[in-house]
């Protein structure tokens, strides 16, 4: 029946604003490549006049021509993979959302899923903005397509002069037109498998990050030693099942505890600076590692099964911080839920 349902809505939206078609397209007026340098490496940055974005927020973004035409730049995940264009689902599916038409030239700055990520949006995403700000080929944008309007979206783009009615919330507005789009190629994804790829995060990104933003540090946190809290995650298995038990005995040991979504992002970049040990859960909030001063000390958190993600491991390497692993084990909860167990043993690596 879903099934029949979204054929049935594809037909619908084909009548109204015509099928998508994965046919090669060549480069011409209204179909631009730019090419934009930034510490010796070349992007390209892609421009469609009265272009099309369409995106599920979640595996799919589909650049469409005025043609009708899928860009081959388009963002496609399948099976956690970076796919080719043929994966696209508008190729299936159709574009079955009302159309948003924006007077007006627009950069996106959407990534499926991961652009809803804290981590994915400082390495991913936010450097699209810093690469483009310091090239003189291009001026400015009327409207930035984001993928959300969360507080550490609004707050970081301000550092660059972006204002929040400048916005567009692709939660919100999932199909948009306007008379020009603007997308900047990945920084370093490639086709291929995802989390082998975050270990290649370039230096020049984490550096550039850091120093934009650093200088907005607004506090002093007296804590030395912190950990990171996520027992406030809807993940329940990112969560410690003797969780209360952990925060005691951390405080005993002079340990600040912090849960990060409470915090905005200016705070988290004091705290993270202030701070000389970090403790936490695997997760997107070590993204603020690149705050911490050289050599402070990374405890990171990891389920077995998870052992080999390496992306902390390497901005932590980039920051010149030093980097540990910590195993944790599971454990199945009386609600049946796999939770984490921190066992005594770890107290003495502190």
């Amino acid at each position: 029946m879903k099934l029949f349902y979204r054929i049935l809505l594809k037909l619908l939206f084909n009548l109204i604003y015509g099928e998508v078609k994965n046919r090669k397209e060549k480069y011409n007026k209204k179909l631009r490549l730019i090419t934009l340098k930034f510490y010796n490496k070349n992007y390209k940055l892609f421009e469609i006049e009265q272009g099309r974005i369409f995106t599920d927020c979640n595996t799919n973004v589909a650049y469409i021509s005025q043609n009708n035409n899928l860009m081959n730049f388009s963002f496609q995940q399948n099976k956690n993979k970076l796919s080719s264009i043929n994966y696209n689902s508008v190729l299936k599916y159709g574009t079955p959302k009302i159309k948003k038409k924006i007077r007006g030239n627009v950069l996106s700055l959407i990534q499926g899923a991961s652009g809803n990520n804290y981590w994915h949006w400082l390495f991913d995403l936010l450097p699209k903005i810093e690469i483009i700000s310091n090239n003189k080929k291009i001026k400015y944008f009327d409207y930035y397509y984001v993928p959300n309007l969360n507080r550490y979206v609004v707050d970081t783009l301000k550092v660059y002069g972006i204002k929040e009615f400048q916005l567009i919330n692709s939660q919100k507005f999932k199909h948009i037109e306007a008379n020009k789009i603007f997308f900047l190629e990945n920084i370093y994804l490639k086709k291929g498998g995802f989390q082998k790829q975050f270990e290649n995060i370039p230096k020049i990104i984490v550096k550039t990050i850091r120093n934009k933003f650093l200088k907005y540090k607004n506090k002093k946190f007296n804590y030395k030693k912190i950990f990171i809290d996520r027992s406030d995650s809807k993940f329940k298995h990112y969560q410690f099942y003797n969780n209360d038990d952990l925060i005691k005995k951390l405080k005993k040991n002079n340990f600040g505890v912090y849960k990060l979504s409470k915090l905005k992002i200016f705070d988290q970049i004091s705290l993270f600076n202030s701070s000389r040990l970090v403790l936490g859960l695997h997760g997107a909030g070590f993204a603020n590692i690149i705050f911490c001063k050289r050599n402070a000390k990374i405890y990171e958190m990891i389920r077995k099964d998870e052992v080999r993600r390496n992306a902390i491991k390497t901005i932590a390497s980039h920051s010149a911080l030093k980097h540990k692993k910590i195993i944790i084990k599971k454990y199945k909860n009386f609600e049946g839920y796999n939770q984490l167990v921190f066992e005594k043993k770890y107290f003495n690596i502190f």
